[in-house]
């Protein structure tokens, strides 16, 4: 049974669009082209992933509603868009209320997958347990949390090397990265990696040299004595600190949406020498004006190289960025115990660490990193499999959808 019903169809702006009016009220306007490039008749509409079927270079775009028709109380449409006189275009009403872009639709669309923002002083620690990542429901819960909330904590994680890795595989593929696909976090008086000392590391998003960061990263405590001072682990959602800088100073939003500046690992001296380097905004948008990224790691920028009227401008939006950031009451605190498993968003939490002191004791962390699309897929399947569908969220890997 149809959801959508249409019950009047009209030709306007010339006839090139198709004016359709549904039983709850709502008017949609399709422009003849996009009606021909998406019909669903059998013949045109896909059945199997990767088909293209429509032969649009063929297709005119001056494509007139000559004629159109209402069939089976409301839940299909038929289009004959002249001068084509040997095909009908063909609608269900449910697809094409879905496909509705006028600008209701679309607010409505990119809103219900926007991230929702979580105040540090008015939240507590998201936590799961390991033996949750085993069961349908239990991953469902838990990737659910991830993403609303940037990050969770699991606990009890076996305190073996290479459990972080078998942990990855159980929610995506394991993402290889110029550090492999695992990583040890200790002090060994490196020279490779600032990680590797026992010093404060500023807020950062892991890997921005790359075209695109590792979605998703996972930091295993296999040690972590209690006699080890500091070392604490600090969190920023970098999309509400970047929300807060564009209400709060429109401008800067826009100058750090604009100029950009290069993320590099270069070093021909590491073990497996590396030469990584990209340059990008700090904060990026898409066609909507949403802000669907982000880049920050003053550990791995470079020298900034850009016209000489965007210099200033781009060092004070900064600043601004950088006292928002550094806002204690933006940031979350905490302290991870051995068998912890810090699960964090990359694309949406820059991390950061206080420096410590071992006393004797140990610290060593084991990482890996998981890909983020792959994770928001089984997101939504397993909704779909659990009879509790969700819409799939933002994930700041630029995109809205």
């Amino acid at each position: 049974m149809s959801k959508f019903k249409a019950i009047e169809v009209r030709p306007s702006g010339g006839k090139n669009i198709a004016e359709v009016f549904w039983e709850d009220g709502h008017v949609s306007r399709f422009h003849t082209i996009w009606l021909r490039c998406n019909c669903r008749c059998s013949v045109c509409c896909r059945t199997i992933v990767g088909q293209a079927l429509v032969e649009r270079s063929k297709l005119s775009c001056q494509l007139l509603v000559s004629e159109a028709t209402i069939h089976d109380e409301g839940a299909k449409i038929n289009f004959k868009l002249a001068p084509e006189t040997d095909h009908v275009t063909v609608m269900t009403s449910d697809w094409l209320r879905s496909a509705c872009y006028c600008d209701a639709c679309i607010s409505e669309m990119l809103d219900e997958r926007e991230m929702k923002f979580h105040l540090p002083s008015e939240s507590q620690l998201p936590v799961a347990e390991f033996e949750q990542l085993d069961t349908d429901k239990g991953m469902f819960e838990f990737i659910g949390k991830v993403f609303d909330r940037g990050f969770v904590v699991v606990k009890n994680v076996p305190r073996e090397n290479g459990a972080v890795v078998q942990a990855g595989k159980k929610m995506a593929p394991i993402i290889e990265t110029i550090y492999g696909t695992i990583f040890d976090v200790f002090d060994n008086q490196s020279t490779e990696n600032v990680a590797n000392t026992a010093i404060g590391l500023p807020f950062h998003m892991d890997q921005c040299a790359y075209e695109a960061a590792p979605g998703i990263q996972l930091l295993h405590a296999i040690e972590f004595d209690d006699v080890v001072e500091g070392g604490n682990s600090l969190l920023v959602d970098m999309f509400h600190v970047i929300d807060i800088l564009r209400k709060q100073s429109p401008d800067d939003f826009r100058v750090l949406s604009r100029v950009p500046i290069a993320y590099a690992t270069i070093d021909y001296n590491r073990r497996d020498p590396a030469h990584v380097i990209h340059r990008k905004p700090i904060i990026l948008l898409d066609y909507d004006d949403k802000v669907v990224g982000y880049s920050w790691n003053p550990g791995t920028e470079q020298t900034l190289r850009v016209h000489e009227d965007d210099v200033e401008p781009f060092y004070r939006a900064y600043v601004k960025l950088q006292k928002l950031i550094d806002d204690p009451k933006n940031q979350f605190k905490f302290r991870l115990r051995s068998g912890d498993m810090l699960v964090l968003h990359n694309r949406r939490m820059a991390h950061s660490r206080d420096a410590y002191k071992t006393n004797g004791g140990h610290r060593r962390l084991q990482g890996t990193y998981v890909n983020i699309e792959d994770l928001r897929s089984k997101y939504v399947v397993l909704g779909r499999k659990l009879n509790r569908p969700v819409v799939a969220p933002k994930i700041g890997n630029c995109s809205s959808i």
